[in-house]
């Protein structure tokens, strides 16, 4: 970009293809870090959260990404054991009275996930942009 001329009266012409490109840019580099936050959060989720005996429910933790023109969105999910999610961080009724206790392991990994995504965000932006000066 640098020593770039540009005409007077293409200026305008020429700032807008600029902010389209760059537009283009941030789209891909939200789908990507959607994605890459969501790979972040399985990684977390399959380390376990304290509970014994959980080795199936922790490989369960798996991804979807869905796309459409304005958004992208990543679903994570459980396909194992999806039922163990709530029982097991918020515990549950036992059949003789009581509860168990809850092992919250999701809703720590759940609080980190905007920070992970500036971070994820920014530093592909900040590639991206670099890469194709």
């Amino acid at each position: 970009m640098r020593g770039l001329k540009i005409d007077a009266n293409d200026l305008a012409k020429t700032v807008d293809g600029l902010l389209q490109k760059f537009g283009e840019t941030a789209e891909v580099c939200l789908s990507q870090a959607v994605w890459d936050t969501a790979k972040d959060v399985v990684k977390e989720l399959k380390k376990g959260g304290g509970y014994s005996g959980g080795e199936d429910y922790n490989k369960g933790w798996s991804r979807t990404m869905t796309r459409k023109r304005l958004y992208s969105q990543a679903t994570i999910y459980n396909k194992t054991r999806p039922e163990l999610t709530s029982w097991l961080e918020k515990g549950h009724v036992k059949r003789n009275g009581g509860r168990t206790r809850s092992f919250p392991h999701i809703a720590p990994v759940n609080d980190r996930v905007p920070d992970l995504f500036t971070d994820n965000f920014t530093d592909l932006l900040a590639e991206e942009l670099i890469n194709n000066r």
